[in-house]
């Protein structure tokens, strides 16, 4: 899960729309109150995540021309961890983007729908650890796509 949220560094003052790993509880505690759409939202899907921090940080600056407001990611690990931040240029943005690209084809999916799959993920004994699903039901449709096979190769 990443979630973002505009930040305050208590210590510098730098203000940073941060994509913070981990979910909600994992964002720093220099949070401003939700403003623009996103805030506080958690993303499974880092690429939506990024596109959400562009647009905040974007929105932000427009509101607030004479201040430097910064972008970044990292993780907290559940602690206060001020984010340094990056300046918004298109170099920025595409280096983000390519992070979220990248971080996004690593993740785990569903072998039946595809889905990323957040938390634990749902296996079948029978067939081992190999077939990962997001949900019980998708497990339960592949494994119902198997027997139909199965079936229909002992016919032939």
């Amino acid at each position: 899960m990443h979630t973002v949220t505009r930040q305050i560094n208590t210590y510098e003052g730098t203000k940073v729309v941060e994509i913070s790993q981990g979910g909600i509880d994992y964002c720093n505690p220099g949070a401003l109150s939700k403003q623009y759409p996103g805030e506080f939202e958690e993303f499974a899907n880092p690429v939506e995540a990024v596109e959400a921090a562009i647009k905040i940080a974007q929105l932000w600056q427009k509101d607030a021309p004479d201040d430097e407001i910064l972008i970044d990611h990292g993780a907290t690990g559940g602690y206060t961890m001020f984010f340094d931040g990056m300046e918004q240029t298109e170099e920025t943005f595409a280096e983000l983007r390519e992070w979220a690209k990248n971080l996004l084809e690593q993740m785990p999916k569903c072998d039946q729908c595809g889905e990323i799959i957040t938390g634990n993920p749902i296996t079948l004994a029978d067939y081992g650890d190999d077939w990962k699903f997001c949900r019980e039901y998708c497990a339960e449709t592949w494994y119902s796509e198997q027997l139909v096979e199965e079936e229909e190769d002992e016919e032939e």
